[in-house]
């Protein structure tokens, strides 16, 4: 049991982790609704944030989703 109650309270942790991350995505696109209009150099900053920004958090979720897979798989042939 112990195993069991140690996979739940991962798996809670994870989820709350999703929900922030959810939460952050929102506020990010609350800001970028209420942007008005930007010089150069500001669209540039905001094109460079982008790129780095959703470059790593897609990779880490893609990251993520292939291990979380994993131990969907690893826990149904068990």
């Amino acid at each position: 049991m112990r195993s069991i109650q140690q996979l739940l309270s991962e798996v809670a942790y994870l989820q709350r982790s999703c929900e922030y991350l959810v939460d952050a995505l929102q506020h990010i696109e609350t800001a970028g609704t209420h942007l008005q209009e930007l010089d150069p150099m500001q669209e540039a900053m905001v094109e460079s944030a982008t790129t780095e920004a959703v470059g790593a958090i897609k990779g880490h979720l893609d990251i993520a989703t292939r291990f979380a897979e994993e131990w969907q798989t690893r826990l149904q042939h068990i």
